[in-house]
């Protein structure tokens, strides 16, 4: 573990003075029928380029970043079960709604969507529902490296969507044009040389994108170093543990005086018998057997003394820091450490808040592709993609408090305080909302 996070600082790119190749396989504002980006794989790292149109990555480098954080969401249980959370609370059930048309164009419109679901993803060897794995990809990569890549592909009659191909984010790079700085997607090729990519079927998410960087920041960003020190607390702890071992039985055995008339040879006999049948008892006794002696014996445990490490705190501690980076609250990851109810419930509101940020950029892609879908087919109905929203941690409560509210606004519509159009948009259209 220690070797994959000290390889990273290591393989953070100098600033290298290289001019890209570029290349151009497609036409521009036209889908392709064949993908130009190309699978994952091992990539040339260049650095910043001597090209001022192109935007640098922040460092360290994604192509070296990117496998790193994956390792740790794959083998440090705490950064896992956080990206496992966070994917699971963002991928809500999902339904479509179709807007416009007749009812007979919204039935051709189903078939045609239920077609594109059964092909849209690469993995057909899932036999799943397309989009839905797609998304469920989305919010893996999001999580991950905090950002998202891939390129919509139609059949060579240009008639349908062929395949949505997922890109490796590591691999792509933005270039401002000089002209109207509008920014062109490329992808790096493992021999280093770049590949424009077509902006008509190309799909890129940033999470938290800075203002003059289209690339986002991933929520693991601040884990390394912090995940390094856990994983060698735990090391530490298993190796002191091993070294101490467990609280052991220490039998105690005083032969006492030698008897009368008995001999310094009889005495030494009779010591090691008794000695002796002392452990053959002790090596046959049953875990819930007692063990009845003479006061000539003393039983008792013996452990390791003086001053012991407090490791629980200390993990703890650096467990708080790990939950910090992946911005979740400590009940998500199966921690309680005596937070009130309102406190939980505000953490879980913020959570949800985020959770609901990201998924409204997974339905804006899963709208483009089904609406590119009828577009192709020429049927004049557009379908909106919907997450069911998450549950109050407090229903019964906040049932109770809507209740109350438009009871008080019944009130004050009797006594005409307030007009019929005043209840209803601050009384039953915000509780609808």
């Amino acid at each position: 573990m220690a070797g994959i996070f000290s390889r990273l600082w290591r393989n953070i790119p100098s600033h290298r003075r290289q001019s890209p190749v570029f290349e151009t396989v497609s036409e521009s504002n036209r889908i392709p029928v064949k993908p130009i980006s190309t699978p994952g794989g091992s990539y040339a790292s260049l650095g910043l380029m001597n090209d001022p149109d192109m935007i640098p990555p922040p460092e360290p480098d994604f192509t070296v970043l990117f496998p790193v954080l994956r390792y740790m969401r794959d083998h440090i249980p705490d950064v896992s079960a956080g990206v496992w959370a966070w994917v699971r609370l963002c991928n809500t059930p999902q339904t479509m709604h179709l807007d416009g048309g007749s009812p007979t164009e919204h039935e051709a419109a189903k078939v045609i969507l239920a077609r594109l679901d059964r092909r849209i993803h690469e993995f057909e060897h899932a036999k799943s529902q397309g989009m839905e794995s797609l998304v469920a990809a989305f919010f893996l990569s999001v999580f991950t490296c905090g950002s998202f890549a891939g390129e919509v592909v139609l059949t060579e009659d240009r008639s349908r969507i062929d395949k949505f191909y997922i890109i490796d984010p590591a691999t792509i790079r933005f270039r401002r044009t000089r002209i109207n700085r509008h920014l062109v997607p490329y992808q790096l090729l493992p021999d280093g040389k770049f590949v424009r990519l077509n902006p008509a079927s190309f799909f890129y998410y940033a999470l938290d994108a800075e203002g003059d960087s289209p690339y986002g920041r991933s929520p693991l960003m601040a884990l390394p170093l912090v995940a390094r020190i856990q994983q060698q607390m735990i090391v530490d702890l298993a190796r002191a543990t091993h070294n101490a071992g467990f609280p052991t039985l220490h039998v105690k055995y005083a032969p006492g005086p030698p008897r009368p008339g008995e001999s310094p040879s009889v005495f030494n006999e009779r010591s090691a018998r008794e000695f002796q049948e002392i452990r053959d008892r002790l090596r046959e006794k049953k875990t819930d057997s007692n063990f009845v002696t003479f006061d000539n014996i003393e039983i008792e445990y013996v452990g390791v003394g003086g001053n012991r490490t407090r490791w629980s705190e200390s993990l703890q501690a650096v467990s708080e820091q790990v939950i910090s980076a992946l911005h979740l609250a400590p009940f998500m990851l199966g921690r309680n450490w005596g937070t009130t109810e309102t406190w939980g419930a505000s953490q879980y509101q913020l959570l949800t808040n985020h959770a609901t940020t990201v998924q409204q950029s997974a339905k804006r892609m899963v709208e483009w592709l089904r609406n590119l879908e009828l577009a192709l087919h020429d049927i004049p109905v557009t379908c909106r993609h919907e997450f069911s929203p998450h549950k109050k941690p407090d229903e019964f409560g906040a049932a109770r408090a809507e209740s109350l509210r438009i009871k008080t606004g019944l009130q004050l519509l009797d006594r005409k305080v307030i007009s019929q159009e005043e209840f209803t948009t601050n009384y039953l259209s915000a509780g609808g909302n």
